[in-house]
């Protein structure tokens, strides 16, 4: 780089950074980059430069992001030299290095390193396969691989007391829970009730689904008590689902897990 280069290198620094330009910063700047050219990759430098900070480009900076735009085509292209058998070391540095120095360039393209190496099928098989490939519409939808009614009887066998609870169709009246529709109780500590509801919800449910044998009283319409009689509560689960009876057998011939004994030590040393 000549000094009338790296003026021209700063002018184009001052259109970002607004700098002053001199002779002395001229003659510096050729020295520290004697064996850069003034190319597009410089510019693009300085211009990735200032897209994303506003402080001043230094030397240093312009060196790098150069090289690092120039590494990216390298890679990008995956240069693969065969080699000559008849040439010399030095005709294989050589041609090496023009190969490097083209793909930093951009005169070869990019390409994977299937693609660089010749690995990929070649042109007279991709030709035959065009031939035989069975063009797909997108607009077919696949077929389920289990059809409806099937995935309904598995799940109907699924064991789960999730599914059983009928009252989480009703919101939870209880003070301390108030769980909305579908949504589980809680316990006064906050953990999720996962096979019972309280005792408030399950009135509600039957209230607002089933008739009182004892009474007569019609759905959505409270007993002649305080509370829902409990042969309306036992009407309004009746149609419960009930859980696998393999899932229950499996737990009835499983054993509880064995209480971990522990010693108790009184303040002397003596066991009770």
């Amino acid at each position: 780089m000549t000094p009338a280069d790296a003026a021209e290198l700063l002018a184009h620094c001052a259109a970002f950074d607004r700098r002053t330009i001199g002779e002395a910063d001229a003659r510096a700047w050729a020295r520290a980059l004697h064996d850069v050219p003034l190319d597009d990759d410089l510019l693009d430098a300085v211009a990735e430069h200032y897209a994303h900070t506003d402080k001043w480009i230094t030397v240093a900076q312009v060196r790098d992001m150069r090289a690092r735009i120039r590494v990216g085509r390298i890679d990008a292209a995956h240069p693969v030299y065969d080699g000559n058998p008849d040439e010399s070391g030095e005709q294989f540095v050589a041609r090496r290095q023009a190969q490097i120095t083209a793909a930093a360039e951009g005169k070869l393209p990019a390409r994977t390193i299937t693609q660089a190496i010749g690995a990929g099928p070649s042109p007279k098989l991709l030709a035959l396969t065009a031939t035989v490939v069975h063009p797909v519409d997108e607009t077919d939808e696949p077929a389920p691989y289990v059809d409806e009614a099937t995935r309904a009887e598995i799940r109907a066998t699924l064991p789960g007391n999730r599914a059983a609870l009928v009252e989480l169709d009703v919101d939870c009246p209880n003070t301390r829970c108030r769980a909305a529709r579908r949504h589980l109780c809680k316990s006064s500590r906050g953990k999720e009730l996962r096979g019972t509801v309280h005792g408030q919800r399950r009135d509600a449910y039957a209230t607002r689904h089933a008739q009182c044998p004892d009474c007569g009283a019609p759905p959505r319409h409270p007993c002649t008590t305080p509370e829902p009689h409990p042969a309306r509560v036992r009407a309004a689960v009746a149609d419960r689902p009930v859980p696998n009876r393999h899932h229950l057998d499996r737990l009835m011939r499983t054993p509880p897990a064995p209480r971990e004994s522990r010693a108790r030590h009184t303040s002397g040393g003596q066991h009770r």
